[in-house]
């Protein structure tokens, strides 16, 4: 107890103290846990706000306790700063609103996911009543007007050495047969029919053609040697990718699982063996579908007709993979050109399925053949086998050259006999043979090695098939 007295007295009384510190040791340890949250936020509030309140002894003895140093205690000294009132934010003035209708007009420009760039403007008028503006058609109206460039084929050695500066060296005989040169009605032909595709599908623009796609042609020149007469189309383009073709004969490991594969070529030949085609099952486990689902008597009519038109379809491939082999875009190296060109049979430059072609690219050229049709407005595409040795990275769904960079020299009825497997030595020499008659080339003829492998095991196909193919030859 003198201990207790000589600490108390040691200390001067004191009338000042903190609501906070008085009530906060109880509001802790008497009140429930919810009550304790609520009254201790109240407290340290209040802890902030002095006043002239006498200390209860109970308390005097706590205080002298906490006298001592933070350090003695092993406890940290908190900061009893007072706590600021939440600021309540300013509430702004609301728009006024309009006391009479105005008439307007906006224009916004934006660009669409195929490249198209799109002006579009919204411009209001004073009308009528509500109640007849909804039966009126001209009350609410979109006026779609697509405005295109259609370029003009590049001609001189200047344009056309401008996405290849090579070229000219290639074909040294170029420079001097230009300005003799006619831009074959090919190209003109293929702007026609790219403006048309537009035409079609201007009411759905998720459809429009894209800018890429539209502009896939620097130029078609007509060229003629000077001594031979040898006719050539010089195809300046980009170039997509073909992984389309099998053959069960030749190569039974052919990748199926691109979005777009198909296992037909436009250049085909009878069968040499009886090897099955590794795509034929699925084939015809799917006509089997189709017949069984035709044959139930619930069906409406529009389904049967469907479901008809499928069964013919399917019924035709199974034939053709039955009798027939194709090319393989990654053994064989050809070229894909729109249909409408093939389907020219008057027209002197026109080209056949097994014509020879030489592909050139940055100093290099490439023998092939003319072995697929495609969509009659677009062009420029190659098998698999050519775009990889172009680019490595090259696959059916990244193009080795989206510049127009790519020229292909293709030479009209310069197809040798009848359809068959491709002999690539024979090719190679024949578009030597072909280049020098219509004045020759320099830099290097590509050599291509064989790939095919006759003893290789059928893969199966990662493709399950839903609907019948669409040719495209439009």
């Amino acid at each position: 107890m003198a201990g207790s007295g000589r600490l108390a007295s040691a200390r001067r009384p004191t009338t000042r103290w903190r609501l906070g510190d008085l009530l906060l040791p109880y509001a802790l340890a008497v009140q429930p846990r919810v009550h304790r949250v609520c009254l201790g936020t109240l407290f340290l509030f209040l802890a902030g706000c002095p006043g002239p309140v006498q200390k209860h002894e109970s308390v005097q003895k706590h205080e002298s306790v906490q006298d001592h140093k933070p350090e003695e205690r092993g406890l940290v000294q908190h900061s009893q700063e007072p706590l600021l009132a939440p600021t309540v934010p300013a509430v702004p003035s609301p728009t006024p609103l309009p006391e009479i209708f105005i008439p307007s007009s906006r224009l916004e420009t934006a660009r669409l996911f195929n490249g198209i760039r799109l002006h579009s403007s919204v411009t209001t008028l004073p009308g009528s009543l509500a109640f007849l503006a909804r039966k009126a058609p001209e009350s609410y109206t979109l006026e779609l007007n697509m405005s295109i460039e259609v370029p003009r084929a590049a001609k001189t050695l200047e344009e056309i050495e401008t996405p290849d500066t090579s070229l000219g060296i290639v074909l040294p005989w170029l420079e001097q047969t230009l300005p003799s040169t006619k831009v074959s009605s090919f190209y003109f032909g293929l702007y026609q029919l790219k403006v048309d595709a537009v035409n079609r599908t201007i009411g759905r623009l998720d459809q429009v053609m894209s800018r890429h796609n539209f502009f896939d042609c620097n130029t078609i020149l007509e060229i003629e040697g000077e001594k031979t007469q040898r006719r050539a189309l010089l195809i300046q383009s980009d170039m997509d990718v073909n992984a389309d073709g099998s053959d069960a004969d030749r190569f039974s490991q052919v990748d199926g699982t691109s979005a777009n594969f198909q296992p037909f070529t436009s250049y085909r030949w009878p069968k040499r063996s009886d090897n099955s085609n590794q795509f034929l099952p699925e084939r015809e486990e799917r006509l089997k579908q189709l017949q069984t689902e035709s044959q139930d008597k619930t069906i409406q009519p529009d389904r049967k007709k469907v479901l008809q038109d499928q069964i013919d379809e399917f019924q035709k491939e199974v034939n053709d993979l039955k009798r027939f082999s194709f090319l393989i875009a990654r053994v064989d190296p050809y070229i894909v050109l729109p249909g409408f060109m093939l389907r020219q049979l008057n027209h002197p430059f026109a080209p056949k399925l097994g014509d020879y072609v030489v592909v050139i690219h940055k100093g290099k050229l490439y023998p092939a053949i003319l072995g697929d049709v495609g969509p009659s407005y677009k062009i420029g595409e190659a098998s698999l086998r050519i775009c990889t040795q172009i680019d490595s990275r090259a696959n059916p769904y990244n193009r080795p050259a989206s510049d127009l960079n790519i020229t292909y020299l293709v030479f009209p009825n310069s197809v040798d006999g009848p359809p068959a497997p491709p002999d690539l030595k024979k090719m190679r020499d024949r578009c030597s043979e072909l280049l020098n008659e219509i004045g020759g080339f320099a830099g290097e003829l590509w050599t291509w090695e064989n790939l095919a492998n006759p003893s290789a095991t059928p893969a199966p196909s990662a493709t399950p098939v839903s609907s019948p193919s669409q040719p495209a030859t439009n």
